[in-house]
């Protein structure tokens, strides 16, 4: 016994030095900055743990700071960050915590540990939870999960705890069990009390809302399969006690007819135990809405039924609440029979619980005593330690005085020296003084001759800056001259746009005109095949007169925009062949090309000829036709195209030797263009030209 006490206070004398010393004291015993860095991570987490968060963010700042100042430290940077951040949870501002935990992510490398990564994405998905962003916190709870799937499975399940309560909140109950399961099967097989615990907790309050009564019961009768498997003081912890649920805004009525049908599902199955914890359950309930005498008849239900004789340890919960209850009521009688029933189960149950408790106090002194005496020879340790660096010390100071006596004997010899050589000195600072008088006597003719330098080098200054001041007028001159010259330029390329234009203009005007000629000429003549030529002719001439509406339409002189030119050029054809609408449809399929009027002209006059043709000759006797025309261009040449769905080309009638003015006309325009012309009319009449040769802009 004396010993013991002399081990307790020695141990209380050591811990009180140990935290009087500064942090800066211990943090300049230890040799290594990670010893340093992982120290005031140690004190932060204390004084996190003490709930003093501005100390402990103080420690995790210092921390910090020297981790950075560290190479390949990320694993702690990242750590620092993480603990950080959990001071802002702390403080009820989520948002600061994850501003703080962000800034870890551009730390992160391959040195950073699994087991930081997973407690990172953690607390992430934590933070944007606690910010109602569920989309951002179901990701990280997603990421955690990958990392502990590597890392470390049985830690998955406060991850698969925390999806499930994101769908919980978001009412999707479904998924909510689903997770909450994953963490239960983990929770079970880990064989942890206090995780498993809180898993079941989670599962009844889920079926709770959910009112699934078979599921609750299965949950309720491994809940008292959970308690009684854990050691407890019967006298100060009674069963009916115990409320785990979490019933949210259900009535009186839902609540007792919940555990009504749990109670007969365990009745029907045979578990009697857990029969009379849904009793217990009910009994509570009556009695927290001013019916406790509701709730003695469930307790006398399990006194009388559920609970036998020689079970004490579950007599007693229920014969203590039935004695409180029967008091609460009035019914005194009562309460003094089961008050003597109690009073032979306590002795019963004090005589076990003395045992029991011998047992632990006699294992729990041999362990403190075990870990006493390791803390002990722990602290001779670091005492020993101590007194070697103490004598470290003064042996360190008796060697600096003997090294300051024998730099005191040096610097007297020394002196002795000096003063000899100050003589010396004195002699020689005479001889320099005379040598010095001469010397200020050239000092002084040289500063004359410097002075009238100056003055010369301040004259050529003056007629450089002049001569510099000339030179920018010459410039300035020069540029405004270019400026003026630049107008007229842009004047004249102006005129000549405005020129080109209408030249465009006029032979457009030029075309129209002869194109009215032709259909004039057409009107008056009487055979019918010359005022076909006649219109023929028009409709060809008005093709080039389209483009050099185009031309000087356009913002680009040289420039066709074909997209227009070909609609225009179409929709002019079914104007002048009185085509109706709803009987012919034209539709054009044109890439934006810009193409030289060079181009453009020949595959105008093609087009007019080939649509000519569908318009004349493909829908006679045919209620109603499509006709397509596409100008696309690929990696090698343009593709234009004329498709209709008429009546086709007669077998017996050769298009390109026949005497068909049209196909030559088409066949010298390909010739020009490099083209290749292919006809199919086995469904219609479709004209595929590839034009090789042809000019952009």
């Amino acid at each position: 016994m004396f010993l013991k006490k002399c081990f307790c206070i020695l141990l209380l004398g050591y811990c009180q030095f140990v935290q009087a010393q500064p942090i800066e004291k211990i943090l300049s015993s230890l040799t290594s900055v990670n010893q340093k860095i992982d120290t005031l991570h140690y004190f932060g987490r204390k004084y996190h743990m003490k709930a003093m968060p501005d100390s402990a963010k103080w420690y995790y700042k210092e921390g910090l700071k020297l981790a950075k100042q560290t190479k390949n430290n990320s694993d702690r940077i990242v750590r620092l960050y993480t603990s950080l951040s959990r001071v802002g949870q702390m403080q009820r501002d989520p948002q600061g915590a994850l501003a703080t935990i962000n800034e870890a992510k551009l730390f992160i490398d391959g040195n950073t540990s699994k087991r930081v990564l997973q407690n990172h994405s953690f607390l992430t998905a934590t933070y944007f939870r606690l910010l109602l962003k569920y989309d951002s916190a179901l990701y990280y709870y997603h990421e955690a999960e990958k990392i502990g799937n590597s890392y470390r499975p049985y830690g998955r399940w406060f991850i698969y705890d925390g999806i499930a309560e994101l769908f919980l909140a978001s009412e999707d109950y479904e998924k909510a069990e689903e997770y909450y399961l994953k963490a239960y099967n983990l929770t079970k097989a880990g064989g942890v009390r206090m995780d498993h615990g809180l898993i079941i907790n989670r599962l009844g309050n889920l079926y709770s809302k959910l009112n699934n009564a078979e599921k609750f019961a299965e949950i309720l009768r491994e809940f008292q399969q959970f308690t009684e498997n854990k050691k407890k003081d019967f006298q100060q912890d009674a069963l009916h006690s115990l409320l785990f649920i979490n019933w949210g805004n259900k009535t009186l009525k839902e609540k007792v007819t919940l555990l009504e049908s749990a109670k007969k599902l365990h009745i029907k199955n045979g578990y009697i135990s857990a029969a009379a914890l849904a009793n217990y359950q009910i009994a509570s309930i009556y009695e927290e809405n001013d019916q406790p005498e509701e709730g003695l008849k469930y307790l006398y239900e399990n006194r009388n039924f559920f609970i036998e004789q020689s079970a004490v340890s579950e007599r007693y919960p229920n014969l203590k609440y039935i004695y409180e209850l029967e008091v609460k009521t009035g019914k005194t009688a009562d309460a003094l029979l089961t008050a003597n029933q109690l009073l032979g189960l306590i002795a019963k149950l004090t005589d076990h619980s003395n045992k029991e408790l011998a047992f632990e106090l006699e294992k729990k002194y041999e362990t403190a005593k075990k870990e006493k005496e390791i803390e002990l020879l722990n602290s001779q340790n670091q005492l020993s330690a101590i007194e070697l660096l103490r004598e470290a010390d003064i042996r360190q100071a008796l060697e600096r005085e003997n090294f300051l006596m024998d730099a005191t004997i040096t610097q007297q010899n020394e002196l002795t020296v000096l003063t000899e050589r100050e003589k010396d000195l004195q002699f020689r600072e005479l001889e320099k003084e005379k040598q010095l008088s001469v010397s200020l006597v050239n000092e002084n003719t040289l500063k004359e001759k410097l002075l009238a330098d100056d003055k010369n080098r301040k004259k050529l200054l003056l007629s450089g800056m002049g001569l510099l001041i000339i030179a920018g007028l010459v410039i300035l001159y020069q540029y405004r001259r270019q400026l003026s010259k630049n107008k007229i330029i842009n004047k004249q390329r102006d005129g000549l746009v405005m020129l080109n234009q209408e030249m465009h203009h006029r032979v457009k005007n030029n075309l129209q005109i002869i194109s009215s000629l032709l259909d004039l000429q057409s009107a008056t003549t009487d055979d019918e095949k010359t005022a076909e030529k006649f219109r023929e002719g028009s409709q060809r001439v008005q093709s080039m007169a389209f483009v050099h509406q185009n031309l000087y339409q356009g913002e680009d002189p040289g420039t066709i925009d074909i997209q227009q030119y070909i609609k225009m050029l179409t929709d002019n054809l079914m104007q002048s062949y009185n085509t109706m609408e709803n009987k012919i449809t034209l539709n054009t399929d044109v890439e934006a090309i810009r193409l030289h009027s060079d181009t453009v002209i020949p595959i105008g006059l093609i087009i007019n000829e080939l649509v000519s043709n569908s318009l004349k000759y493909a829908f006679k006797n045919k209620p109603n036709g499509e006709i397509n025309v596409v100008l696309k261009k690929s990696d090698k040449d343009i593709l234009l195209q004329v498709k209709d769905n008429g009546i086709g080309i007669p077998d017996s009638k050769s298009v390109t030797s026949g005497p068909s003015f049209g196909y030559k006309i088409i066949q010298a325009f390909a010739q020009k263009l490099k083209a290749l012309v292919t006809i199919n009319s086995s469904n219609g009449t479709d004209v595929q030209i590839r034009i090789s040769k042809y000019r952009t802009t």
